[in-house]
């Protein structure tokens, strides 16, 4: 008999099928808020103006716009945002792209909470792992900004009661984490997800996989996780093609959004395994992007896990459509199938960092939580191994 507990998100609704500066007018609105920042990467704002037609619809509302955001969430970008919140004074913040400027609004709004001003103090608010693999926050703001996200990745940030942020002096990337770190309303416009390159929005899509197989592989699983999770697959292996972004259908592009949807559905509930764990310092060490660091460890972190899966293996390979594969060649097929990069020497990550990404991840909490234990260095180094080259 399962036992456990299941906790929903402190999130209020999802928009779909509308134009993000229609969505964001009416909640807005709904709301009755006065003041709005609007946060976005450089590229959507400055390079392709996907955030005009937000502002106009914000009009006098909007107090400011960031787009100070640097990959991966270092300290330094995370300050700048904290900041620019103390200046403009925001009910509410509204973001505009995908997981890095989505994290960098987490930690920075928990970090203006808790009366940070130097990125000593943001850091010093990173979560520990206890004996048990359980997360200790040392701080819990009774009230955050809130969020109102607008994703252009499938990177799944917005549902995340955790927030991923490089603390560059260390070299380590940390967990932060609040219960209002989710985003509040979540708007899913597939039109605008055009103007995102087609390497990233694949790869992210990976990230979203990663997601879900690790949901179903959790040793907190469910059937309520198991049954989203798997739908998740299921929509990733038809709705996912390499090619022009522009050419993608918007129902292409909505499945997908839906698939990230139902691959979130563990998301701090079940926790995660070594895929994300050592991912999240293969980013902080060698700079390789969220997306891609599951497509390079997930193959190898499934394989390590195979044994300990049992019949969950053959569910993974099924839902992707690959029925006589094992999960981790499922894996390697799709990413194959999708053109990206499956392995971390043409991700230009050296041998000499493997001991230091290894030594990293080891104290991570999702490594401590993985399906088949993880306790020393060399085993992190064995699924690097698989990871090298291909």
């Amino acid at each position: 008999m399962y036992q456990g507990e299941y906790g929903f998100l402190s999130q209020s609704n999802v928009v779909f099928g509308q134009s993000a500066a229609s969505a964001i007018a009416t909640e807005i609105t709904k709301r009755q808020v006065q003041r709005v920042l609007l946060v976005s990467s450089r590229s959507l704002n400055r390079r392709l103006g996907a955030t005009a037609s937000i502002s106009a619809s914000l009009g006098e509302r909007q107090v400011g716009l960031f787009d100070d955001i640097e990959p991966h969430a270092p300290l330094s970008a995370i300050l700048n945002l904290v900041n620019c919140i103390d200046e403009t004074r925001p009910d509410l913040i509204v973001s505009v792209g995908g997981g890095s400027v989505i994290d960098t609004i987490k930690v920075a709004t928990l970090s203006h909470a808790a009366g940070a001003k130097t990125t000593q103090d943001i850091a010093a608010l990173r979560v520990t792992v206890d004996e048990k693999g359980k997360q200790v926050s040392p701080v819990n703001p009774h009230q955050l900004i809130r969020q109102i996200a607008v994703p252009t990745t499938l990177s799944g940030a917005e549902w995340g009661t955790i927030g991923g942020a490089v603390d560059t002096e260390r070299n380590i990337k940390d967990i932060y984490a609040h219960s209002q770190m989710c985003s509040d309303t979540i708007i899913y416009d597939p039109e605008l997800c055009r103007l995102t390159p087609n390497e990233l929005w694949i790869s992210t899509a990976i990230r979203a996989v990663d997601h879900a197989v690790e949901t179903i592989l959790s040793p907190a699983a469910n059937p309520f996780t198991d049954g989203s999770a798997l739908h998740a697959l299921r929509l990733f292996g038809r709705s996912l093609s390499h090619g022009d972004q522009q050419e993608l259908s918007l129902e292409s592009i909505q499945e997908s959004q839906f698939a990230v949807w139902l691959a979130t559905v563990g998301l701090m509930r079940t926790p995660y395994g070594a895929s994300h764990g050592i991912g999240h310092q293969l980013g902080a060490v060698a700079g390789v992007p969220h997306g891609l660091c599951s497509c390079i460890l997930l193959p190898a972190v499934l394989a390590y896990n195979a044994e300990a899966a049992g019949e969950r293996d053959a569910w993974i390979a099924e839902a992707l459509g690959f029925p006589e594969k094992s999960a981790s060649e499922a894996c390697l097929e799709l990413i194959r199938r999708l053109k990206l990069t499956d392995n971390l020497k043409d991700a230009g990550v050296t041998r000499e960092q493997l001991p230091q990404i290894a030594r990293a991840s080891l104290g991570a909490y999702f490594v401590k939580n993985n399906l088949r234990p993880i306790t020393s260095e060399s085993q992190v180094l064995e699924i690097l191994a698989m990871a090298w080259s291909r």
